[in-house]
Order: C-alpha cells, then structure tokens, then sequence
C-alpha cells in the first residue's frame, strides 16, 4: 500500500510547476498572497504548524528573493508585518494557475467524481495524520 502513495506523491511531484523557491517557501507566500493580513511571523508559524525559526528562516529568503518585504506595524513600532512584493504576487498567482491546469488535467483523466473522493480522501488523512502529531 505505500508503494501507490509513494508513486502517487513522486508523479504529483514530478508535474508541478517550477519555482525558484522551496514548497514550503511557496506555502508561507501562499499565506501572505490568499489570506487577509496583516500578517505576522508568529501568526505564520501557527498557522502552517511550524517553529519561529522556521519561519524567520523562509522568510529571510522570501526577502533575498524579492518577494516579500518586511513593514513595522504602524501601531506598535515593536511589530513586524510581512507583505508579498508585486513580484511574490505574481509568483504565486503563475504558480496557482499552473496548478489548477494540472489538478484540471488529473480531473480531466480521472472524471470529475473519483477526483473529487481523491481530494476528500486525501483531506481526512491530512486531517488524521494532523491528530497523530498533536
């Protein structure tokens, strides 16, 4: 049984699109670009379930990279917002596109019903193994 996950994971990763920056750098932008701010690094590691560290590392290299900047909160000089530069949203909003074509071909391939009981499956057991580390 996990030799079709593994297959499934490497051929899903194997269509994604190219990106200059790690997935997980695309999941922080992702954050930034989706949601309504402002946003925080502490408010970015809780929600993506990682350490401070870890998003002061992602980042620091969302920023060499140009996309993002960082703002002092116009409240509270102390805090840090961070915001995608015209360059991240543009990044993200190519990825996203790329993206929807490829779950858009999978549907395609799979009918528009089985691709569906994939992302419901797929979504319990994200949600089961979430539990398991908690």
């Amino acid at each position: 049984m996990s030799d079709v996950l593994h297959k499934f994971c490497r051929e899903y990763m194997r269509v994604q699109p190219t990106v200059p920056i790690r997935f997980s750098q695309l999941s922080v932008l992702n954050i930034l670009c989706s949601t309504p701010g402002p946003h925080t690094p502490m408010m970015l590691a809780k929600v993506l379930g990682v350490s401070r560290p870890m998003i002061a590392s992602h980042l620091s290299a969302l920023q060499v990279a140009g996309l993002v900047v960082r703002m002092t909160s116009p409240d509270d000089g102390r805090s840090m917002y961070i915001l995608p530069t015209k360059k991240g949203k543009t990044l993200f909003e190519k990825t996203n596109r790329d993206l929807e074509k490829i779950n858009s071909n999978l549907a395609k391939k799979m009918g528009q019903k089985n691709f569906q009981t994939l992302l419901k499956l797929v979504s319990q057991a994200s949600d089961a193994l979430s539990d398991t580390q908690a």
